[in-house]
């Protein structure tokens, strides 16, 4: 037995094994009791739900799709694409070589986006942050065309681009 006191020379030890053996059933309860799946609950007959719409996505990521011929924001054509380029009338003189109907319509999911922010989230630092999109295009495009796209989506506060491509197995 230890002693406060100097005299003695026993040693207080302390068995680990226990102590162990009570944190992995701890952890395997845990583990056991979590779940994933949705709650499910049995509605008495005699009772009618109302039905609920959602009216607006909390915030909508956009995608843009570029075809061969044709360029879709969140499917919605905004412009042609003729040999790997969009017409010059849609491309805007003052607009530093942008394409105005994709700054157009990512401006307007942008400003959508923060007015539902504004009014949902209560943390300030949130509520300004820029987006994310998607961006799908035909491998035969020039890089021109995905330059001007992102400097659109650039200009209209869309910062993080996802590219989607094919994964090539080895």
């Amino acid at each position: 037995m230890a002693s406060v006191g100097g005299g003695s020379k026993e040693t207080l030890t302390l068995n680990l094994y226990p102590m162990l053996d009570i944190f992995s059933i701890l952890i395997v309860f845990l583990l056991m009791s979590y779940s994933t799946d949705p709650v499910s609950h049995d509605v008495n007959s005699g009772l009618e739900l109302p039905d609920s719409v959602t009216m607006v996505t909390l915030d909508e990521l956009p995608a843009i799709v570029v075809t061969k011929s044709e360029l879709f924001v969140n499917d919605k054509k905004v412009a042609d694409v003729v040999n790997g380029e969009v017409p010059k009338e849609q491309l805007g003189e003052s607009f530093q070589g942008g394409i105005r109907p994709v700054y157009d319509e990512l401006k307007r999911i942008a400003d959508a986006n923060k007015r539902i922010a504004a009014a949902t989230i209560n943390d300030p630092a949130q509520v300004g942050k820029t987006g994310a999109l998607t961006m799908e295009m035909d491998k035969g495009h020039p890089f021109k065309l995905m330059k001007r796209i992102m400097l659109s989506a650039q200009q209209a506060e869309f910062v993080t681009f996802k590219l989607v491509v094919t994964r090539v197995e080895n």
